[in-house]
């Protein structure tokens, strides 16, 4: 599973996401509002002062002295108006993207109301009405003047957004809402991760596993599922114990009246000849369910089974297999491929009942000039393939081998339980068994077992 796929990046992700999203949302709106607020409040302030000093030049000197001192122009005006092939404009007519929003040189209009007209500036001010603000100002010598105030807040939001965002406030608020959605994030995940690992542990064999005390006490939703978990588990493992008590029952029921059977027909062999075609077919029937008993015990004891074990060369098990293979099938060729040494710490008669079972398949369902290949390899763990250059199987057929009594189309050959003891015996040791049908024909077993350690 991927990083990003887990359940606890995918929390931690989603609570830090909308504790972000809110609390910018939040900041910027409220910090926006009172910036607003704030800003009215100074420049009216800013305003007021400039305006006095601006009257008090105004009637001790008249309106040469409110002319504006020449100011050198900015990198961005000098840019903006070279493109446009002219010069400058002087400071108080700067264009509104190029002014201090603090400055109040280019928002105060006064007026002086006896002469009926502008002292600072002859134009109106480039606000709406709502942003304009006025008053009344009386100089020292009794002389009434209007300020008209443009109160326009010409901050951008993105630049507000990004002031906000880096400031040391936001950073911290930011950690601790991340700290949070951690700490959220681990109180969930961990008892599920052990949930987990529980369930693997029931998968792999061990029925008794149960979860831990600690989190079988738990008072809240995680200690319910853990509690289910239990009783679940309780009724897994006594259904299990059961079909195995079952099978085994009904097979050690089974012997004593077949063992009867088969001395009756040793009499009758005795009393009508060999050659007699009703006692042979009742010992080949005899035999047959013989066989048939000791695969169903051989089923229903593999839970039972000791999994660890000596150390085995997988190589040196395939060839004292091909050996007695090539005994019991003399026509038959058989090609072993050692690709790489590798060894196992397994139960070996637990691991060699499950690849004779899988060769002894490839043998019984093809014909008997079809060649076996069976090849050891080691990669991330020990990989057995066992394949036959039959016409292998359908797609039906291959998800359905390794059900218990499937025999597909060898209605008279076997009783269809060798793959899945197979199968239930390199799960019990560990491993995986896949089949597939070869690229080049037959049916291609794989077995992958992890390798010895060290």
């Amino acid at each position: 599973m991927k990083w990003y796929k887990r359940l606890f990046w995918k929390i931690f992700a989603s609570i830090w996401a909308v504790s972000l999203l809110v609390l910018v949302g939040t900041i910027l709106v409220i910090g926006l509002v009172k910036e607003k607020d704030r800003f009215k409040e100074v420049i009216t302030a800013k305003a007021e002062g400039y305006a006095e000093l601006m009257i008090e030049r105004y009637e001790r000197r008249g309106f040469e002295s409110l002319r504006p001192l020449p100011s050198r122009p900015s990198r961005d005006e000098f840019r903006s108006f070279r493109d446009h092939d002219r010069r400058p404009p002087p400071p108080h007519h700067r264009h509104p993207r190029f002014r201090d929003m603090w400055s109040v040189a280019d928002r105060v209009l006064i007026t002086d109301l006896k002469l009926g007209q502008d002292v600072v500036s002859g134009s109106m001010l480039a606000c709406d009405e709502d942003d304009k603000f006025s008053f009344n100002l009386r100089s020292e010598s009794g002389r009434l003047y209007q300020v008209d105030l443009d109160q326009s807040f010409r901050r951008s939001p993105v630049a507000h957004m990004l002031n906000t965002i880096l400031s040391v406030q936001m950073v911290l608020i930011l950690l601790v809402s991340g700290l949070g959605a951690l700490l959220v994030s681990t109180i969930i995940v961990r008892p599920l991760n052990r949930l987990r690992e529980h369930t693997q542990a029931i998968y792999s064999g061990e029925l008794d596993r149960r979860t831990d005390e600690p989190l079988h006490k738990r008072g809240d939703e995680l200690g319910e599922l853990a509690r289910d978990f239990d009783r679940m588990a309780d009724y897994v493992q006594q259904t299990i114990n059961s079909h195995q008590r079952l099978m085994q029952d009904v097979s050690h029921e089974l012997r004593a009246p077949l063992a009867r059977l088969q001395a009756a027909a040793g009499l009758a062999e005795q009393k009508m000849g060999e050659d007699d075609k009703v006692v042979a077919r009742i010992s080949r029937e005899c035999q047959r369910l013989d066989q048939l008993i000791g695969e169903i015990l051989s089923l229903s004891r593999l839970e039972q089974e000791e999994v660890s074990g000596e150390s085995v060369k997988l190589a040196e098990l395939l060839k004292e297999m091909v050996d007695d293979a090539r005994f019991a099938y003399p026509k038959r060729t058989f090609n072993l491929h050692q690709l790489s040494d590798c060894s196992v710490s397994v139960n070996r008669k637990l691991l060699e009942r499950a690849l004779n079972n899988i060769l002894g398949n490839a043998c019984k369902h093809t014909a008997e000039d079809v060649e076996i290949d069976l090849s050891v390899d080691k990669a991330d763990q020990c990989v057995v393939v066992i394949r036959d250059h039959g016409q292998g199987v359908t797609d039906d057929q291959l998800s359905q081998l390794c059900d218990p009594f499937f025999r597909g189309n060898s209605q008279n050959e076997g009783y269809g339980l060798g793959l899945s003891i197979a199968q239930r015996a390199i799960e019990r040791l560990g491993g995986e068994l896949s089949l597939r049908n070869h690229p080049d024909g037959g049916l291609e077993v794989r077995i992958g077992v992890p390798c010895e350690k060290g």
